[in-house]
């Protein structure tokens, strides 16, 4: 049996929302496939980290005042963070941690930070907390997948030419002004969407899991899970963000 190896980014430093169960869902998954998975905890007392060595490397959210201590562990890997993500393989960011995948964090009291560089994107730390359910449209792995989540927005973030990873159908997205929601560059993924995201949408979690093999030339299996319980949960919450849409239009007329 093959070996999907996962990195799992700081765990005890980035623990927000109870991310953890991205990691569940991607073991779960990825033995559904036919892989024996390894799944790494990456923290400060780490030694000789090279993303290279990972299939699937997941980044939880954290706060931002735990950034730049995170970056200064990160930032000497960032060339073989690219050769990581053009190679393929999946970087999973959700949260707030995206902004240390951008380029320039300002935060509200005037100071700012310089992130990894990989996305092109600058990010704003908001004054205000925004909290709802999101809602979007995506292309992944070659593949039209519907994407439910709820979202904890602390900052904007604001593309300079970085291709959308989905298109909002309810929610606040990157910035609130437009209906991109999340960054995708090939098969990594920085999306806004909690959840825990690969838990609640388990067609987007198999094509992960499609994607990684992919990468390292291998063919992932079927991954026959009984998954009825993420789907009525799916058709539930699309329920309810309808019905929250149609008494927002009643009352704005």
């Amino acid at each position: 049996m093959s070996k999907m190896k996962i990195a799992w980014l700081f765990p005890d430093t980035l623990y927000l929302h109870g991310e953890r169960g991205n990691i569940l869902a991607l073991e779960r998954y990825a033995e559904a496939a036919g892989f024996d998975t390894e799944t790494v905890r990456i923290t400060f007392d780490t030694q000789d980290f090279d993303p290279l060595d990972y299939d699937i490397i997941f980044c939880p959210p954290g706060e931002i005042t735990s950034f730049p201590v995170v970056l200064e562990k990160l930032r000497p890997l960032k060339d073989k963070f690219f050769e990581f993500i053009e190679a393929g393989r999946p970087l999973i960011v959700t949260g707030t941690s995206m902004a240390m995948w951008c380029e320039e964090v300002r935060r509200t009291d005037g100071s700012s930070f310089s992130g990894m560089g990989i996305i092109a994107a600058d990010v704003s730390e908001n004054e205000e907390v925004y909290g709802d359910d999101i809602w979007y449209t995506c292309e992944y792995n070659g593949n039209q997948i519907e994407v439910i989540g709820c979202q904890i927005q602390m900052a904007d973030f604001i593309s300079k030419g970085e291709t959308a990873f989905g298109k909002l159908k309810y929610g606040y997205g990157n910035t609130g002004n437009d209906r991109a929601e999340g960054f995708i560059r090939k098969n990594s993924i920085f999306t806004n969407t909690l959840g825990p995201v690969l838990v609640a949408n388990p067609e987007l979690t198999k094509n992960v899991v499609k994607a990684a093999a992919a990468a390292k030339g291998e063919e992932a299996g079927t991954m026959d899970l009984d998954t009825s319980i993420e789907e009525s949960s799916f058709e539930v919450k699309k329920q309810f963000i309808s019905t929250k849409v149609t008494r927002l239009k009643n009352c704005l007329d």
